[in-house]
This record gives C-alpha cells, structure tokens and sequence, in this order.
C-alpha cells in the first residue's frame, strides 16, 4: 500500500505524542547538529512543536542553511539519512528519513529564504493564533479515518491560505 493509500489517525495522547517528539528532537540534534555547516539553524516543526496541536505523532526537522553551505549538508544528510521517497528534490529543498528513532522522523533541508522556506512560518502562525490553531485542528479531526492523500490535499489548502499562497 502506498503511503497516500494509507488512512490518516491522529495520536490517541498528543500530550505524550508531543514529549516523545520533543526527546526526538534533542537527541537528532546531538547527534547531528555539530556534523551540519555551522551556519545550520535546526528547529523543530510541526504539529508537535506546537502545545495543543492534533498529531500523528511523528517529528519534523527544518534545517535551514545558507545556499552556499546547502550542498555540504544535504551531502552529510544523504550519508545518513534516507532520502524521502515522497518529496521530489530540487536545487536548494531535500526532504530526508532519519532511522533508528520509534516514531517517524522527517528531516526539512531548505535554503534559508527559498521559496520552501516556510515551515517555521506555519508554525509561528498557529503559535501565535489559538483560533487558526483550532480550525487547524478541526481539519485533522474531519480527516481523521479518510486517506491520507486527501488529508495532504485539505492540509496544503489551508497551510497555502494560511501562509498568503
């Protein structure tokens, strides 16, 4: 079954979901951090950076970087990292799998200020705003038991109305 024939379920505890995430992150971020250009800004993003947030449960990784110091980190991601299967790749975005973590880790490789460049913006926007947050929430719940491609569909949607795209 692909990945957009599965059925989107949202975590039964996304208190929990969240600290199982945010432990995630810190031990990505030791482990990987000091490898990347020192130029790399690495945040966590995502429904489980945000308190309040509906999940699946999974972890998101943006690591922003300079162009110039793109290529040394998508390389040093490719050699420890799987590649997304997903997200097809272009000059200055890469999307990538982190191994060996219980839950599933994506890792955001973006040119700071590129187009892509927004997943921090997202996130700020439903920090900043309870009530886009609880619409937000709402669209997981009525996805929740549906394909996950039409979830990706509706999410896409509101992210673009939400970020003026």
């Amino acid at each position: 079954m692909s990945d957009d024939a599965a059925v989107f379920q949202l975590s039964p505890d996304p208190d929990d979901a969240r600290r199982r995430a945010q432990a995630a992150f810190e031990t990505w971020r030791r482990q990987h951090g000091r490898q990347l250009p020192r130029s790399a800004e690495v945040e966590h993003v995502g429904a489980t950076s945000i308190e309040g947030c509906e999940t699946t449960g999974d972890l998101d990784i943006a690591v922003r970087v300079p162009e110039d110091d793109f290529s040394a980190a998508r390389d040093y991601l490719d050699r420890t990292h799987k590649p997304n299967p997903r997200t097809a790749r272009r000059k200055g975005f890469a999307v990538f799998q982190a191994p060996g973590y219980a839950l599933d880790v994506s890792v955001q490789l973006v040119v700071t200020g590129d187009e892509l460049d927004r997943l921090t913006d997202f996130r700020d926007a439903l920090l900043a705003d309870r009530s886009l947050l609880a619409r937000y929430n709402a669209l997981k719940r009525a996805y929740r038991g549906r394909e996950m491609a039409r979830y990706r569909e509706a999410k896409a949607a509101f992210v673009r109305t939400v970020l003026g795209g």
